[in-house]
């Protein structure tokens, strides 16, 4: 509660743009609907549940027409590096000492 909400905000923004370098480098998404937002879109029968959310007034029987309020992302394809043999493999960063 010490610093300013500018200094907390410029602050985040250096984190945000630290973690989307990261993960753009090791982890590759995707669209789920390449449809535009804001655009009607239909829900095909047999729809994957865990894909697709259907919200306002939900009622009835796919195929399902209605407008796409947010795409939904999901993993394309990962790309990690190999992780270190030994006890270093659980180890996320190592501490540091200044000498």
């Amino acid at each position: 509660s010490s610093y300013s909400d500018e200094q907390i905000g410029g602050a985040v923004r250096a984190i945000h743009d630290t973690c989307r370098q990261v993960l753009d480098q090791y982890v590759k998404l995707e669209p789920i609907l390449n449809s535009d937002e804001d655009q009607p879109v239909t829900v095909p029968a047999g729809f994957d549940v865990a894909t697709i959310k259907l919200i306002g007034n939900v009622g009835g029987e796919a195929p399902l027409r209605g407008v796409l309020r947010h795409k939904g992302w999901r993993v394309k394809e990962v790309n990690l590096p190999p992780l270190p043999q030994g006890a270093g493999r659980m180890v996320i960063t190592p501490a540091e000492v200044e000498l």
